[in-house]
């Protein structure tokens, strides 16, 4: 009788466990579309929620426009396109697991190696909790015409 009463007791903490880590595997699982989308620190004190959005989306662009380097090797040969770069902000709000999904090659590791430089940002949230959020940006390299 002792043995049938360990072995369900053992089977509902079996059970709680396995139900424990499906729900830590959902929580880290990245969202697309949180209730609330990390922005930048820079602009995460703006109020409005809109603004503080616009102005994420403007600090990221200027990032790339400052700090993109067009490869050398691809200028040479003409090589334009657009370069399709899946990462995520973590719970910390940092960048993590960028990987180009589309682009041409030569342009592919200084559009990653952008992305990951990104500056910090505070996290989305899901329920008033940090979650990882997943983004996806594309970004154009093109030559000018003179």
């Amino acid at each position: 009788m002792l043995l049938l009463y360990i072995m369900r007791k053992f089977e509902t903490l079996a059970l709680f466990l396995v139900l424990l880590s499906v729900e830590v595997q959902a929580q880290d699982t990245p969202m697309n579309a949180p209730e609330v989308m990390p922005v930048l620190n820079s602009c995460a004190l703006i109020e409005d929620r809109t603004e503080r959005e616009t102005c994420s989306n403007q600090g990221i662009m200027e990032h790339i426009i400052n700090k993109l380097q067009y490869p050398e090797a691809a200028q040479q040969a003409g090589i334009e396109g657009t370069v399709i770069v899946k990462f995520i902000i973590d719970k910390r709000g940092q960048v993590s697991e960028a990987k180009v999904l589309k682009g041409p090659e030569a342009l592919s590791k200084a559009a990653e190696t952008v992305v990951r430089g990104l500056p910090g940002f505070t996290p989305g949230t899901q329920n008033g909790k940090p979650v990882n959020v997943e983004l996806v940006l594309p970004i154009r390299f093109a030559l000018s015409d003179d």
